[in-house]
């Protein structure tokens, strides 16, 4: 029945355009204007307008198309507009009265005009639509009831201008354009708020943002131009209410489009530092999977040296490995090192940058060989060696295996940033050299039970060895996996403005292939939180990496989450994960902290960043927090009965005035009672954060 309705429309409605330039001929040839009829021509184009509006908004699926595609649709509707106007104005030769609303003077006029209303209703109907998909990306809370609020004051104002016959956009604010001035006012407050809904520019490229620069100033120019070319006489003489609302529509596009303009032009000196963050984080990513499918040593050193001289773009890159007492180190692979430099090589020993490394078992970067007193010694070994960073490979139990070191040839060519992802590719070769030891001895014993044990340790080691000590806050944690390995993670770490973040998260799946996942996803994290300053922010991120670089049958459920010890408050986001249980410590039972959100690894980022909800929660002295995975709910009983959010709700109801660490135990132990000899068929891991009192208890 629609589809019949829209098809007689397509009809119904260029029979009524065409209906509307013959009254139009009629009244300017015999000078007769009838009130009436001049008030019933102004509703059929309202309606027609309006009957537009809707049909581009079913037919047109704006919302399915990338940033790119959108923006070059919203360029053709412009310079469309821009040239057909230009052409009739040049053809035509329209010639109208000087007074409000202007009077035809020609038969050219009513052509010319009646030409630029449809022109103007076929291009800024849909161009509005597009801008909505700009404004919406990444929408914030309040983003579309501002754009409905837009729609219906430009609307009210198109009918003011229709029944005052006064002209828009002059602010007179006499009693005759009062309502006609307020509208106006008021659809322009809410235009520049929606301008400001820009978030999809910094996602470009950099090499987009460059194009987008350059393309938008002509673009903008025909824009700024369409008002002296078409809206400020040819519309009002054919129609006010289309006038007024392509006025306010053409405002808008100049308001917005030139805030957008501004934005690209202050992102660009920063793009290339986006670029190249995006860049390492990928070859990052690529390079902890690359060494995972290396099963010997023999081709896996080398391949670490080879990747990190790409990734770093240093001129040479040398792997030393740690021999069985601890006191001195083998080269294990090189690249751009001479036979000399080798022999020569003053990494030997526990001396010099190795000693300072092996101290701290964290990186090290000298920028200036020549100018460091403690060792510019190295320069006699090798003398373009300028800049050097290094960094210490740590085994379980954060044992020393060893260092990775690379040179350039320029001095303060390293940076910070290269320090911590010369930082991340040793965490992933020391993982991946593990790895391969784990499965050479497997393969020695034969006896995959061995294998999955030290895997296990392996895991262990990537999950915190301790808790952070956090004002006003207790935390403490568990984590027992149902085989001897599992998808289950949490973590600890710092925002990139000092404050804590805790994550939680489950891999799909279960056993060694969800192990690789988590521990490539803790990777991801740790590279990652550095960077952002809040939970959705790492959430977007970390989605970009893991859904470019993972297979489309994984996926990672998770809470970010983020602490406020002096305000005490807790920020967080959901990516598909059970909700977060909350418990006030008064006698309301304790609720669900829910917030929308879909798995990371679903979704290449619009629909995931659009779905995903950060939220914020003040927790009072004596509040307790419990986040955990599905596997704490789901734990069955001999009958196969599911421990439940009801009981564990009961459990913390109960535990209201205990500590985070008598909280823990009693969860652990309520669980155990409860399956009794059933063993677990998921993985079992949760957080328990308290809000001390104000006497610390």
């Amino acid at each position: 029945m629609v589809k019949i309705i829209i098809k007689l429309l397509y009809i119904f409605i260029p029979i009524l355009m065409i209906a509307i330039v013959a009254v139009d001929l009629l009244s300017f040839y015999s000078g007769i204007t009838l009130s009436l009829i001049s008030y019933l021509r102004e509703c059929i184009i309202i309606g027609i307008l309006f009957i537009w509006y809707q049909i581009l908004k079913k037919k047109l699926h704006f919302d399915e198309l990338s940033i790119t595609q959108n923006l070059v649709r919203l360029a053709i509707l412009i310079f469309l507009n821009f040239f057909i106007t230009l052409i009739l104005q040049m053809l035509l030769k329209p010639q109208y009265s000087s007074e409000f609303p202007p009077l035809y003077q020609t038969p050219s006029s009513i052509f010319m005009s009646t030409f630029m209303a449809l022109t103007a209703a076929m291009t800024l109907v849909p161009a509005i639509l597009i801008l909505k998909q700009l404004i919406f990306y990444k929408r914030k809370r309040y983003t579309a009831l501002f754009f409905n609020f837009f729609l219906v004051t430009v609307s009210l104002n198109a009918v003011a201008v229709f029944i005052t016959k006064e002209p828009v956009g002059f602010f007179r604010f006499a009693p005759e354009s009062m309502a006609n001035d307020i509208t106006l006012l008021l659809a322009i407050v809410s235009m520049f708020i929606l301008s400001f809904r820009n978030e999809w520019i910094t996602s470009l490229p950099r090499k987009k943002k460059l194009l987008y620069s350059g393309l938008g100033i002509p673009l903008y120019i025909a824009i700024v131009s369409l008002f002296d070319f078409s809206y400020r006489t040819p519309l009002p003489a054919y129609s006010l209410s289309i006038a007024a609302l392509s006025y306010t529509m053409w405002a808008f596009l100049v308001l917005y489009g030139g805030i957008a303009l501004l934005k690209l032009f202050f992102h660009l000196p920063t793009a290339r530092v986006f670029d190249k963050k995006m860049r390492e984080l990928s070859s990052l990513y690529d390079f902890g999977r690359m060494l995972n499918s290396e099963t010997t040593s023999e081709r896996l050193l080398p391949l670490v040296a080879k990747l990190t001289t790409k990734v770093l773009m240093s001129d040479s890159v040398w792997l030393l490995l740690s021999e069985e007492n601890g006191e001195k180190f083998s080269l294990a692979a090189r690249e751009n090192l001479t036979e000399s430099d080798v022999q020569l090589s003053p990494f030997s020993g526990m001396q010099g940058l190795n000693g300072a490394i092996a101290g701290k078992k964290a990186p090290v970067l000298v920028n200036d060989v020549s100018h460091n007193r403690q060792f510019r010694d190295l320069l006699k070994w090798k003398k373009n060696a300028r800049t050097i960073i290094g960094a210490p490979l740590l085994g379980n139990r954060g044992k020393l295996i060893g260092i990775i070191y690379a040179t350039k040839t320029k001095e303060y060519t390293f940076d910070v940033d290269d320090l911590s992802l010369l930082e991340g590719i040793a965490n992933q070769a020391a993982i991946a050299l593990e790895n391969v030891k784990l499965l050479q001895e497997s393969i020695e014993r034969e006896r995959l039970e061995q294998e999955l044990k030290v895997a296990r340790d392996v895991q262990l080691k990537l999950l915190p060895q301790g808790v952070p000590n956090i004002p006003n806050f207790e935390i403490d944690a568990f984590c027992l996996t149902a085989y001897e390995v599992g998808g289950d993670y949490y973590d600890f770490f710092s925002f990139a403005d000092g404050k804590p973040g805790i994550i939680i998260g489950d891999v799909s799946g279960k056993g060694t292939s969800a192990a690789l996942y988590m521990a490539e996803f803790k990777g991801v994290v740790q590279t990652l939180a550095h960077s952002y300053t809040t939970p959705a922010q790492l959430a977007y991120a970390a989605n970009r990496v893991v859904y470019s670089h993972t297979e489309r049958k994984a996926f990672i459920s998770a809470v970010v989450a983020k602490l406020d010890p002096a305000n005490r408050f807790l920020t967080f986001a959901r990516a598909g994960h059970p909700p977060i249980m909350y418990c006030s410590g008064d006698d309301r039972s304790p609720q669900n902290l829910m917030s929308a959100g879909i798995g990371i690894g679903l979704d290449s980022g619009d629909t995931f960043n659009r779905i995903l909800e950060e939220k914020t929660v003040r927790l009072i002295p004596g509040a307790s927090v419990v986040l955990y995975t599905d596997g704490v709910t789901e734990a069955r009983n001999a009958k196969g009965e599911e421990f439940s959010e009801e009981r564990l709700q009961a459990l913390l109801q109960g535990c209201v005035g205990k500590s985070a660490e008598e909280t823990k135990e009693q969860l652990i132990q309520s669980i155990i009672d409860f399956c009794g000899e059933t063993p677990l068929h998921d993985d079992l891991t949760f957080i328990v954060l308290r809000c001390c009192t104000d006497t610390g208890k």
